[in-house]
């Protein structure tokens, strides 16, 4: 099945069952879709491309239509988080004593990252406390996806390593639905330190009982026991499982902190993971005396709390580090040394130009405004021209010179009618783009005639 239909059919769901919700609470008023404003959260190591695809779903929902992009908002995951975090007084954390409710420092300078330790993907944003509250991006949003399903995965390894890869073949395959819920059963344990009981679903018994005692599959095992038709987990086990996991955090957060001077205050542990007490134990031992360690009680709800302060306010984050060099492709006057092995255009008036070279607008790593709209005038290369083309691209190279660079990838291409010819000179066109918020976009307008086109930055074109 197409991953789209998936994914809009999932999001039409949530809709129809969100304004029924609301309906049933609002003495049964009738409420559409088109009354809201939308806040659709993602991982923050999504590319573009996937942020895209998840708009598009949005639309192909109902969600909002093609006419009317901006009443939905697309919001990064540990942003919203962070929205959330640094207003919460210091008894809305576990294991922080009440303190007068002392909130979070808010003066402009503070510095704090948010580690969102979600099922699939780890995301970590860092910010600091500007005029007004609001915030401003000081390293690019990163992660990796080590997430809780990496100790998930390691679960059903170690089941394989008791049971054997044939018998735990024969029950995924043939019982799914117990198998998901000795899955959830497991999710409620990570929730616990020390020893557990994990209860085992009877066709697992079942087929292992076919081969041996269920006992015997134990024996001589320090990791687990068979106790009250019960998996009896060892905490040095469980802890074990968790490994993978925590080297990545530990990886991702030092990474950061080793690429740029960073003076951090807090750092933020939110996300359903970020509840284990094996993640919260091992941040706090490896980073607790760099930053004060805080975690929500409500961890798994910070980023669906803040998504919905991020949606009435979204210019809450003033600016953002870009993650790609950004450019368009131009012709450039022919320099025999610069130009060195590209191809040569002589225009109409005998002038010789260089195309597809890369004119940078925004660089990587570099900080953007969100209110920021970049603006740049261009010029064709004929008199006569009665469009003018623009082709965007995007690198991780922070000095492109040209766009058949390896790397190099086409997002968005549109045409801007000129249709008035001029008697003498040059026309111009002015090109607006604005790559502050969470999806970039840009306008295009000829100076002379007014003619305006939009464009929107194609990011799953390949």
């Amino acid at each position: 099945m197409k991953a789209m239909k998936v994914f809009s059919e999932s999001l039409k769901y949530m809709k129809e069952h969100a304004l029924e919700m609301i309906g049933k609470h609002t003495s049964d008023m009738t409420f559409f879709a088109s009354d809201a404003t939308w806040v659709l959260t993602v991982p923050a190591i999504w590319s573009a491309a996937a942020k895209q695809f998840m708009r598009e779903a949005a639309i192909e929902a109902g969600l909002v239509t093609q006419s009317e992009p901006e009443r939905l908002i697309v919001a990064l995951e540990p942003e919203a988080a962070s929205v959330w975090c640094k207003q919460l007084p210091y008894d809305h954390f576990i294991n922080e004593i009440l303190k007068d409710a002392e909130k979070i420092e808010q003066a402009p300078g503070t510095q704090y990252m948010v580690v969102d330790c979600g099922g699939g993907t780890i995301d970590i944003t860092v910010h600091e406390v500007v005029e007004h509250g609001r915030l401003k991006e000081l390293h690019k949003a990163s992660g990796n996806n080590m997430g809780g399903q990496t100790v998930d995965k390691n679960f059903k390894s170690f089941l394989r390593e008791i049971f054997s890869n044939e018998i735990f073949d024969k029950f995924e395959e043939n019982h799914p639905h117990e198998l998901q819920k000795l899955m959830f059963e497991f999710l409620n344990c990570k929730c616990y330190d020390g020893n557990t009981l994990i209860p085992c679903p009877c066709s697992l018994q079942k087929l292992a009982e076919k081969e041996k005692d269920i006992e015997a599959y134990f024996k001589g095992s320090s990791d687990a026991d068979w106790e009250s038709e019960s998996i009896l987990l060892y905490g040095e086990k469980m802890r074990s499982l968790h490994d993978e996991s925590l080297k990545a955090i530990e990886n991702q957060i030092n990474e950061i902190l080793k690429k740029q001077h960073l003076n951090i205050t807090y750092l933020f542990l939110v996300g359903g993971f970020a509840l284990s007490p094996h993640v919260q134990k091992f941040v706090k031992e490896k980073f607790g005396l760099k930053c004060k360690v805080l975690c929500p009680v409500d961890a798994q709800l910070a980023v669906l709390n803040g998504a919905v302060t991020f949606g009435m306010m979204p210019n809450v984050v003033e600016s953002r580090i870009s993650v790609f060099t950004y450019g368009i492709s131009e012709g450039q006057l022919f320099d025999a040394f610069k130009h060195k092995g590209k191809s040569k255009y002589v225009n109409k008036d005998g002038v010789e130009f260089c195309s597809g070279c890369f004119h940078c607008l925004v660089k990587k790593d570099e900080s953007v405004s969100f209110s920021e709209t970049k603006t740049y005038s261009f010029s064709p290369v004929e008199r006569d021209q009665k469009d003018m083309q623009f082709s965007f691209y995007c690198t991780e190279s922070k000095t492109p010179e040209f766009v058949d660079e390896q790397g190099m990838k086409m997002v968005g291409s549109f045409s801007v009618p000129m249709p008035n010819i001029l008697k003498g000179g040059y026309r111009t066109v002015k090109l607006e783009v604005r790559f502050g918020s969470t999806e970039m976009k840009a306008t295009a307008t000829d100076a002379d005639s007014g003619e305006t086109t939009s464009v929107k930055l194609d990011f799953m074109c390949s």
